[in-house]
């Protein structure tokens, strides 16, 4: 998997954040084997990887990976020092990715597959 096979997409902020029920547009969630092939096939290049909702990304994303811990074991892992949490699924938003090079440039991706289940697959089974 490389960065070409993703699609760019800009992040923003819902200023109330998701507590309303947005109308159903769809069933998303994080494409979960994608996102271990980019893991796997680019690690060393990255340093964090990030996910969330590209529509509502500030009150959504929380840390996956990084180089220093690898996977993290849970959403509110406690090597994580803010306690963040992250949305994997989403029937108005798109699951979306922020991958933060070595070199400190940072971009976001779409990446999703159509479905609703917010687990957290990249732990295994």
């Amino acid at each position: 998997m490389d960065f070409i096979d993703l699609t760019p997409i800009q992040l923003r902020h819902t200023p109330l954040g998701t507590r309303q029920q947005a109308p159903k547009l769809h069933d998303r969630q994080l494409d979960w084997h994608k996102l271990a092939a980019l893991i796997r096939d680019n690690g060393d290049v990255m340093a964090v990887v990030q996910a969330g909702l590209a529509e509502d990304w500030l009150n959504t994303q929380g840390t996956i990976w990084d180089e220093k811990w690898g996977y993290y074991r849970y959403p509110n892992d406690n090597r994580e020092p803010d306690d963040t949490v992250f949305w994997a699924a989403s029937t108005w938003a798109t699951p979306a990715i922020l991958v933060t090079f070595h070199n400190e440039l940072a971009k976001a991706f779409a990446c999703y597959t159509v479905g609703n289940d917010p687990d957290f697959h990249y732990l295994g089974r």
